[in-house]
């Protein structure tokens, strides 16, 4: 890679526009994508900064180095943006989960490892200061990267999913059980996807988040796509798509939990406003509690609480998912499909 020559006002442009266009997030140190610069200069002396790229921002990327431009021509210069924020930074750059996402949709791992190959290439091909002057509006293009794109060799199986996207499919199938029942108030069905979340999985404070702004219907918060729709295969793929976005965040969450003890802090980068908006209603002042609390009314926000302090600590009885957890998730994710299927016939 070669070196980054930035002026002064460049860096405080770089800095100042990320922070407005709310790209980066992390818990403690963009919980509303406005970055510290101080504490991330601090940080960086210590630890190993790595940025994971959702698939949105991976494909964007790898398409404007096939082809040497975007006709998004706002999407060119964020992307554009990020990377130069990345590189004059000294971060690392992961596409791991966005690829994992692509093999699982394709079921197929050969596309992913050609694509991580493209993923390293540009990384090596383009001079650091290409990525500034597309950012700044002074080139409109790129040259294309030649570089061979044989597939990456790792052991990584990309079609396979993991425990928590299996998770979330069945999260979001019920969600969409939930949805379609117009008798039932917010509250009854929040309560409702409660008990049912604590019986069968674990839970997570991103589901939660979305599953009380879509039952509330907060601006801009959308059921799965399909959701709508009478026809059980649409209404699975939306589940799995939005299962997915889930799933970043639960996944990221994992190294965020455990960074106090790692050299690494992953940070998650992504240019979706509803997986900004449930990473901001989940992390930022009060969390998912102050969420509750915005939404529902004082009284509905009671019961809930109750319900959740009666799920807690040593009250807390987790389901046993057994000595062969995929089989659980893939029978509840059936369970739930037959569920939907039926509610839908009557």
């Amino acid at each position: 890679m070669s070196f980054l020559v930035m002026e002064g006002d460049e860096v405080e442009y770089i800095w100042e526009t990320i922070c407005q266009m709310q790209l980066v997030f992390h818990p403690k140190y963009s919980p509303d994508g406005a970055l510290s610069y101080n504490e991330l200069f601090e940080l960086k002396h210590n630890k190993q900064i790595i940025v994971l790229l959702d698939r949105n921002l991976l494909s964007g990327l790898l398409k404007l180095a096939r082809d040497g431009y975007l006709k998004d021509d706002k999407e060119m210069r964020k992307i554009a943006l990020l990377m130069t924020w990345i590189i004059m930074n000294n971060f690392s750059a992961s596409a791991g989960l966005a690829l994992l996402e692509y093999g699982t949709k394709i079921n197929d791992s050969v596309e992913p490892k050609k694509e991580l190959q493209e993923f390293n290439n540009i990384f090596d091909y383009y001079p650091s200061m290409l990525w500034l002057r597309l950012a700044e509006g002074d080139i409109n293009s790129i040259p294309i990267c030649s570089l061979p794109v044989d597939p990456y060799i790792n052991e990584i199986n990309y079609n396979k999913e993991d425990h928590h996207l299996l998770m979330h499919i069945a999260e979001m199938l019920h969600l969409v059980f939930l949805h379609k029942q117009r008798d039932l108030s917010p509250i009854e069905k929040m309560i409702k996807f409660l008990k049912w979340n604590y019986k069968n999985l674990l839970i997570s404070e991103s589901t939660i988040a979305y599953v009380a702004m879509l039952f509330t219907n907060q601006p801009g918060i959308k059921a799965p796509k399909n959701s709508g729709s009478n026809d059980i295969n649409k209404i699975i793929v939306g589940c799995k798509n939005q299962a997915w976005d889930l799933n970043y965040l639960s996944n990221w969450s994992c190294f965020h939990y455990t960074e106090e003890n790692m050299d690494e802090i992953f940070m998650f980068a992504t240019n979706d406003v509803l997986l900004k908006t449930i990473f901001i209603n989940t992390y930022c002042d009060g969390g998912v509690g102050a969420l509750i609390q915005t939404v529902f009314s004082r009284s509905d926000s009671k019961k809930i609480f109750e319900l959740i302090k009666e799920n807690q600590g040593t009250n807390r009885v987790k389901p046993d998912f057994g000595v062969d957890p995929n089989h659980y998730f893939h029978r509840l994710i059936e369970d739930e499909t037959l569920r939907l299927k039926k509610a839908m016939q009557v």
